[in-house]
């Protein structure tokens, strides 16, 4: 099982209170899944060829990917709630149903972006290898010897 982490995000609203303690919230994996990290990959390529081709300022850049991502992570990481219905049965979880609200989703955005967003961009942040200066290298690599001495006289 994969660890995860309680986020909480308002106060029991839940009948009865059954978890007034701890809050309403939802579980994120700790880690991004596999899936959500390719699309956020993607997004970051699809962002860089739109600044690219100037369809994105790079002032915007940022605000871009945000808006992707947390949408991203919180669809990916999501895994579970503790919301009860009037009986006091677990409410099934449904990623549409959490980010059709903002004030529920927000918090879960947040710090789904704090444990991801690194691991995401990691991979564009390093700089492409150098190549040699002039791609080739010198018509033999093979050890130069040293000359034979010669026997003194």
């Amino acid at each position: 099982m994969r660890s995860t982490e309680f986020v909480r995000v308002r106060d029991c609203a839940c009948p009865d209170s059954p978890h007034a303690e701890e809050g309403d919230g939802v579980l994120i994996s700790a880690t991004l899944p596999a899936e959500g990290g390719i699309e956020a990959e993607q997004q970051m390529t699809e962002a860089q060829e739109q600044l690219r081709r100037g369809l994105l300022s790079p002032d915007a850049f940022g605000d871009h990917l945000t808006r992707k991502w947390l949408i991203t992570f919180v669809r990916y990481g999501a895994q579970g709630w503790n919301l009860v219905d009037e009986e006091g049965s677990p409410v099934p979880f449904d990623i549409d149903d959490l980010l059709a609200d903002w004030a529920f989703a927000r918090p879960v955005a947040l710090r789904a972006g704090e444990l991801y967003q690194a691991s995401v961009a990691a991979p564009f942040q390093t700089a492409p290898a150098k190549p040699s200066r002039n791609g080739r290298t010198r018509a033999t690599t093979s050890r130069r010897r040293s000359p034979t001495p010669v026997p003194s006289e």
